[in-house]
């Protein structure tokens, strides 16, 4: 049994860990994510006839220091989302025979909404208490740079969605998965085999 870990952004800097447990083979999934490659039989120790592999020393890592798997991968998920972008854009360009800076021009930001003096200084009023009591004059210039800049995020973002709509876009990346090992003598309800497996640990006085 293995744990899949899994991170979710918003637009604002945030994160939720979601936690579930599914089946697969660890060492496969552990080396995919250290090294990029399915099976990992490289070797990185040898005391004497004994051979220790990329994949073993990765399945130790894994099941102490999960963290750094986990940052590992969402670090490739945020990059591999900036490469499918620009190979889309790059596609659509090519398709409407334009330039992908004249693709974006048509496409994101001559759509971009405007920043109002509304708009800041309403900026301003809902996040007083975290602007370290500057006033809107000394930081109002930040403030519309940083809406305008959110909304050409946002606009961008829904041309890219549009087009993954209209085009075959398969990610193979997979998540960090850490095994799990259940006592043969543990309570477990339904099949053994299930695709999916939740361990509940509790603290029973």
């Amino acid at each position: 049994m293995c744990m899949n870990l899994r991170r979710l952004g918003g637009l604002v800097p945030a994160s939720i860990l979601l936690l579930a447990v599914a089946c697969g083979t660890a060492s496969q999934s552990q080396s995919s994510v250290a090294t990029g490659q399915r099976d990992d039989t490289s070797v990185v120790a040898r005391i004497g006839d004994r051979e220790i592999t990329m994949a073993e020393l990765d399945g130790k890592v894994l099941t102490s220091n999960v963290k750094v798997f986990q940052e590992l991968y969402d670090a490739r998920r945020q990059a591999l989302g900036e490469l499918v972008a620009d190979a889309l854009l790059a596609q659509e360009a090519e398709s409407r025979g334009v330039s992908v800076e004249d693709l974006v021009q048509q496409e994101v930001t001559s759509k971009v909404a405007p920043v109002s003096d509304d708009d800041v200084e309403a900026f301003f009023n809902e996040n007083r208490a975290r602007l370290g009591g500057q006033t809107l004059e000394q930081i109002g210039g930040q403030i519309r740079e940083y809406m305008a800049a959110r909304n050409e995020a946002v606009v961008r973002q829904s041309f890219i969605d549009g087009l993954r709509s209209e085009r075959e876009v398969q990610i193979a990346l997979e998540p960090p998965k850490v095994p799990i090992t259940v006592a043969g003598d543990e309570r477990i309800r339904g099949s053994g085999d299930a695709a999916v497996t939740i361990v509940e640990y509790a603290d029973f006085q």
